[in-house]
């Protein structure tokens, strides 16, 4: 085998190994996003020059939250996220831009699993149960309840 073909032959196996990166949401380029001013422009003004939002928050003031994420999964393992990009828009309550906040990977908080069960009690029935007990509980047809 020349050295040639062995080159692009390394070439090929070495792309193959390369990572897919998983793109989730998009956020507006840095230029669009420069042109908003807090107390400037309004929800209309940030719908027309970076486009609606992925999220709204009506908790304490109205906010406008802009999400880009990417993430690798290596074969079978889940995938893991590289990076996020947040970007949050609060306004006051004359719909004008109160502020302007950025926020990345390291500002998100992990949130753990909680798999706890709360028991209900009730009648544990079997399907046996249903069905026998259903009989006599509805009228025949043609009689009223």
């Amino acid at each position: 085998m020349s050295k040639i073909s062995f080159f692009i032959l390394s070439i090929f196996l070495l792309s193959a190994c390369s990572l897919p990166v998983n793109q989730i949401g998009d956020m507006p380029s840095d230029k669009r996003i420069s042109a908003i001013k807090p107390g400037k422009h309004t929800k209309e003004d940030v719908t027309r020059l970076i486009g609606s939002p992925a999220h709204i928050t009506l908790f304490q003031e109205e906010s406008w939250v802009y999400v880009e994420s990417k993430e690798q999964q290596r074969a079978f393992l889940s995938p893991e996220e590289t990076s996020r990009r947040v970007l949050v828009i609060t306004f006051k309550p004359d719909d004008t831009i109160a502020k302007i906040s950025r926020l990345d990977l390291n500002d998100g908080v992990n949130v753990p699993y909680d798999s706890d069960v709360t028991k209900s009690y009730g009648k544990d029935l079997s399907v046996w149960d249903e069905m026998i007990g259903n009989f006599g509980r509805f009228p025949a047809k043609g009689q009223q309840q």
